[in-house]
């Protein structure tokens, strides 16, 4: 990640990467501390928005804190093409690092990804193989 550039959010406590349009974040905090993402992972219950700018507004499905960066599933509702995103979240220079992991078209995807990236097991599901 060190290498990827840093965009500025709309949120003063916070930068964006692989992420251009400026955003909001409204349950990030106001400041990097020890236990700042377990707060962060606390505010975000299903349902609360994690994103939102000009564009689309992202609302929280799951979150998860896995080796010490917290790992957030979302769903776009409203005229988009892609409805599933997932995102990470770390700390750097005193600030949150919100990197836009990927979009998907289908819940699935965005499942499996948000599993592998929170190093939570993914099985596939029965009607798989039907």
């Amino acid at each position: 990640m060190s290498n990827e550039e840093m965009f500025p959010s709309l949120t003063p406590s916070a930068v964006q990467v692989r992420w251009r349009v400026p955003t909001e974040f409204p349950a990030c905090p106001d400041m990097v501390s020890e236990s700042a993402l377990e707060e962060y992972a606390a505010r975000l219950v299903f349902g609360a928005v994690f994103a939102q700018n000009s564009i689309y507004k992202s609302v929280t499905v799951q979150c998860d804190l896995s080796d010490g960066e917290l790992v957030v599933r979302t769903h776009l509702p409203g005229d988009t093409i892609k409805h599933w995103a997932v995102a990470n979240v770390s700390m750097k220079g005193g600030l949150f690092v919100h990197r836009s992991e990927s979009t998907f078209y289908e819940l699935q995807g965005a499942l499996m990804h948000y599993c592998e990236i929170a190093k939570k097991s993914y099985d596939d599901p029965f009607d798989n193989y039907c």
